[in-house]
């Protein structure tokens, strides 16, 4: 889960001066401020080809950007997390101005940021944040210019790119193991004057079928409590009747819930309310409520 408040803040910022016919220039900018997680813990640095840290430097795009040049790699850097302990998460952002790069967004230029991942350089979403998977995350700017009707419109003209990757410190999410999963409170109260009985830490599967209906099966093992000898095994299957999509519970041993006796549920009353908690409810009480991390997840997200 994201901390509301940013521990850690790192950025790295280019701006672009192109000028049709000349050589183009970036200038980079690389600050590290407001970090109040340990130095030790939070150690993030933005470097370059030849794995020199970036300070405020210019350099030469090489070739000068004219209409109808091919995409080409105009810059490669990395980020590294070095002897960052806490997880961190990255967000690239992309501004454009100048009369290279009007309001209306009918700019000749195309330029595109790139990530790789697993050996293949693929496009990074503006805006979007995501994790590294590496503790050294390599980058790339692309750079094209394909023919237009109205290229000669852009001669002489300027524009200013600014952008900028941002690493940001955030809470650690708990990875949850399983299949099978293990439950926290399990309660099932079958009928409204009947009784509650409730278990812990079973053994939980969930996947969704061939059909694209939802499929649980909670199992109770062979304990002699009063859950295991009253209800025994359940399963929830979805399924759709009348143009109504249902949850329906079989159990082991609770006749109100059996092949003879329908226990169901719409899907429109599940209730989420409580984090971690799947609720199957019916009217005047009686519900079936799972505790489990994982199972509330895939309801939810």
């Amino acid at each position: 889960m994201r901390k509301k408040l940013t521990l850690g803040l790192i950025a790295l910022s280019f701006v672009l001066m192109a000028v049709i016919g000349t050589v183009a220039y970036f200038t980079i900018g690389f600050s590290s401020e407001d970090n109040i997680a340990k130095a030790a813990d939070f150690d993030v640095e933005a470097v370059n080809k030849e794995g020199k840290v970036i300070g405020d430097a210019e350099f030469d795009l090489d070739e000068d950007l004219v209409p109808g040049m091919e995409k080409k790699e105009v810059y490669a850097f990395a980020v590294n997390k070095n002897n960052t302990t806490v997880p961190v998460e990255y967000q690239v952002n992309l501004g454009l101005s100048g009369d290279l790069f009007p309001d209306n967004g009918q700019s000749p230029i195309n330029l595109e940021f790139e990530r790789l991942k697993d050996g293949v350089w693929e496009q990074v979403e503006l805006e979007n944040t995501f994790h590294p998977e590496q503790d050294s995350e390599q980058f790339r700017v692309m750079v094209d210019w394909p023919h237009g009707e109205n290229d000669i419109a852009y001669q002489g003209k300027t524009g200013s790119i600014h952008l900028e990757v941002v690493a940001t410190q955030v809470d650690e999410e708990a990875e949850e193991e399983g299949p099978p999963y293990i439950t926290g409170e399990v309660a099932f109260k079958a009928t409204p004057h009947g009784s509650t009985r409730v278990t812990e830490g079973k053994e939980l599967n969930f996947y969704t079928k061939d059909d694209g209906y939802k499929f649980i099966e909670l199992s109770v093992g062979d304990g002699d409590g009063e859950f295991e000898k009253k209800v025994g095994n359940i399963t929830v299957r979805e399924y759709e009747e009348g143009g109504i999509t249902w949850f329906q519970v079989y159990t082991d041993h609770e006749y109100y819930a059996s092949e003879s006796q329908m226990w169901r549920v719409r899907d429109s009353y599940l209730d989420f309310s409580e984090e971690g908690k799947v609720i199957f409810p019916k009217l005047n009480g009686p519900h079936l409520t799972i505790e489990s991390e994982a199972l509330y997840n895939w309801f939810t997200k």
